[in-house]
């Protein structure tokens, strides 16, 4: 049986992992006490588990219901336009891609894009 492991986007490094919330808090709490560094659990939507990422680059989502992406993938949902704005410059400064912010027709709240053709 293979394990999936999530990697970080940026270093490919494969994340550590947490079983609950609980175990993941804790882990923050010490990188902030030890380490001076603002770190938000998360669970993720393709392991289960539980991760960790830094506080300033925290853009909560879920996946859309109804909308795609032109590969066919779902996309993310972000509850504000603030959060998919945050999202859209993270991935900017990051990827050099540029992203605008658009409000989903089906559900409330907001996806990304890479043409203003909605």
């Amino acid at each position: 049986m293979t394990l999936n492991v999530c990697t970080g986007k940026n270093t490919g490094d494969p994340l550590k992992t947490y079983t609950c919330y609980n175990e993941a808090q804790q882990a923050a709490d010490y990188a902030m006490k030890t380490y001076k560094n603002a770190m938000v659990p998360y669970q993720c939507d393709r392991c289960d588990y539980w991760h960790l990422c830094p506080e300033d680059r925290h853009t909560p989502s879920e996946t859309c219901h109804y909308c795609t992406s032109s590969e066919g993938k779902p996309k993310q949902l972000y509850a504000t336009y603030e959060a998919a704005k945050k999202r859209a410059d993270c991935l900017l400064q990051e990827k050099r891609i540029k992203l605008d912010v658009y409000e989903c027709r089906h559900q409330q709240g907001w996806h990304l894009t890479k043409s203003r053709g909605w």
